[in-house]
């Protein structure tokens, strides 16, 4: 009873801290660390008991995640494909339209006049470029087709039966994309809460294992969590600048990252060196390194460093040995 109180009143004191636990909110990420946090589970299953997030819950919930998530991106590759046919039936029907219009001209008229307005061609001869224009229209060169049979030009497959297969197959693809829009909808929907039950099953693990570990346990690092007792780690450095003072020698500075007991400042020669290499870890925000080839560029980031850890590295700075050189954006 003692454990768990003493466990109680850790929660209430440092419940803010543990709830500022580094969840990820993107998708690959939550996926990343529900098989983290499902390992441990399972491993731990037998000192670390979870009521409501055991390995097996954990493991259905990401299960669905996963499935959800591939059914919203087939929805979407369906969509795609259907709104390709949708643009090849509108390109068609838009042909189909001109040529019509134009096999029409000899016979009644070639400037615009009212008696067009039956054809399906109202206010003048311009053919839209929509789809929905060009069912509607389709429908009508169909009607006025059939009731004017003379009109056709079967030479041209200016045919009632070509418009009627026009207005059909415009319709028939404009339903199948507005249908599916529908259903990738109601997809997404459904992996957004999938995934956001992740999430919320991630934060009720840190709930549940702070009324079961102590603060400074390591087995919240097993889990994916840091260990609420531990020290926050520092932010990452702003504001670098580094400058070229003489051929071979390179100075840098930083402003001070809060939390930082000292930095690492690492250097990569381009051309020369396949990764960053850690050159100097200073108490202060800043740094000459010397012994660089002339005329090199440099890439030069800084990474703040306590008990706690390690934080991002800084945005890079490139500058050319014996000249300063813009940073990269």
């Amino acid at each position: 009873m003692e454990l768990n109180e003493r466990r109680k009143q850790n929660f209430n004191q440092f419940g803010i801290d543990i709830m500022r636990q580094n969840i990820p909110v993107s998708q690959g990420g939550l996926l990343g660390r529900m098989n983290v946090a499902i390992k441990a589970a399972d491993s731990h299953s037998a000192t670390v008991v979870l009521a409501h997030n055991s390995a097996v819950t954990m493991s259905l919930a990401r299960a669905a995640a996963v499935l959800a998530r591939d059914a919203r991106e087939l929805g979407k590759d369906e969509l795609r494909k259907l709104r390709e046919l949708l643009e090849t039936e509108r390109i068609a029907t838009r042909e189909f339209a001109l040529l019509g219009r134009d096999q029409l001209k000899p016979a009644l008229g070639r400037l615009y006049h009212p008696g067009w307005d039956v054809t399906g061609f109202r206010g003048g001869f311009r053919v839209s470029e929509r789809a929905s224009d060009l069912e509607v229209w389709a429908e009508t060169f169909h009607n006025y087709l059939v009731q004017n049979p003379g009109r056709e030009v079967p030479a041209h497959n200016i045919t009632a039966a070509q418009a009627a297969e026009r207005y059909n197959a415009l319709k028939t693809a404009r339903t199948a994309v507005k249908a599916q829009e529908g259903a990738l909808r109601t997809l997404v929907q459904q992996s957004d809460a999938a995934f956001a039950l992740l999430l919320k099953m991630l934060r009720g693990l840190v709930k549940e294992l702070s009324l079961t570990l102590t603060l400074d346990d390591g087995r919240w690092t097993a889990f994916g969590f840091n260990a609420p007792a531990a020290k926050e780690r520092p932010e990452t450095p702003t504001n670098v600048t580094a400058v070229s003072v003489t051929e071979n020698a390179m100075a840098v500075q930083w402003d001070k990252a809060p939390r930082a007991e000292y930095y690492r400042v690492r250097i990569k020669v381009v051309g020369v060196d396949e990764e960053p290499k850690v050159v100097g870890t200073p108490s202060d925000t800043d740094f000459m390194f010397e012994e660089l080839p002339a005329d090199a560029v440099v890439e030069v980031t800084i990474s703040a460093v306590n008990k706690g850890g390690e934080s991002a590295l800084s945005e890079v700075v490139m500058v050319r040995t014996g000249e300063e050189i813009d940073n990269r954006q």
